[in-house]
């Protein structure tokens, strides 16, 4: 009895201390970067911009280029390099966060707010930092395990608000990566040749039948069937155009 309270004590401490601090260790390989600020601070959200990292400052950064952090489960450093941080860009990592933008909960994407430095729960399609692994839903800024993958996202329920987003991110495509600027160009390509091309189709077969019942009246049900079919036909197509537009953006 007393071997097993010892086992016990010591499980505990191990699960309490090491388990604990375990949680506060990154995952992926970060690397130094000269960071041109001095009050960097763990888990800070850092952009790329004009030559220099510094804090996030806005929703949505397009130049979002990972995070610092203290503790990393790997690192390339560089003792050389001055005014040298490590940040990582891929990975689990500890993200500073705050509730300002919503509640955050297990599943979301976060991005950068308007608070220098912070993360907050992305509520629209555009670049985020990646998916929050702990739900937050304090009144001052806390710290959450984020598993960050920068990238665009489609967040808008709304087939609306999504072709909305859609085009706004496209006409970013220049500020973007050259792999996220050809997806968004790709994509609007698709749905407009659709679009244009079902039009003339669908002008084409339309104007066909209302000359087809001008010369052959007692059939003119048949021919009102055919163009019904080739309007659902033509609005498929269309259809399609979108679902792969939207594969080529989610890939």
């Amino acid at each position: 009895m007393k071997y097993f309270w010892v086992f016990t004590v010591l499980t505990i401490i191990w699960v309490v201390g090491y388990g604990g601090a375990r949680a506060e260790v990154s995952t992926g390989m970060a690397t130094t970067q000269s960071v041109d600020e001095d009050s960097i601070e763990d888990g800070d959200v850092l952009c790329f911009s004009d030559g220099k990292i510094g804090k996030c400052s806005g929703e949505y950064r397009v130049d979002m280029y990972g995070v610092f952090s203290e503790s990393p489960a790997m690192a390339l450093a560089d003792s050389g390099l001055e005014r040298g941080k490590l940040m990582l860009n891929s990975g689990r990592v500890g993200v500073k966060v705050s509730a300002e933008n919503g509640a955050v909960k297990k599943g979301d994407f976060v991005t950068s707010s308007k608070q220098a430095g912070i993360a907050e729960k992305a509520t629209k399609s555009g670049n985020v930092l990646g998916v929050a692994l702990e739900d937050y839903n304090g009144e001052n800024i806390g710290k959450i395990a984020v598993q960050v993958d920068i990238r665009q996202a489609i967040i808008s329920t709304s087939a609306r608000d999504n072709l909305l987003e859609t085009l706004k991110m496209g006409l970013l495509a220049p500020s973007l990566t050259p792999l996220a600027s050809l997806r968004y160009i790709l994509a609007i390509l698709v749905v407009v040749i659709t679009f244009v091309l079902g039009f003339m189709y669908f002008g084409k077969v339309a104007r066909t039948g209302v000359e087809a019942m001008g010369r052959n009246p007692l059939a003119s049900r048949i021919i009102a069937m055919g163009v019904v079919f080739n309007l659902s036909l033509t609005v498929a197509i269309m259809g399609g155009g979108l679902l792969v537009g939207y594969v080529i953006l989610i890939i």
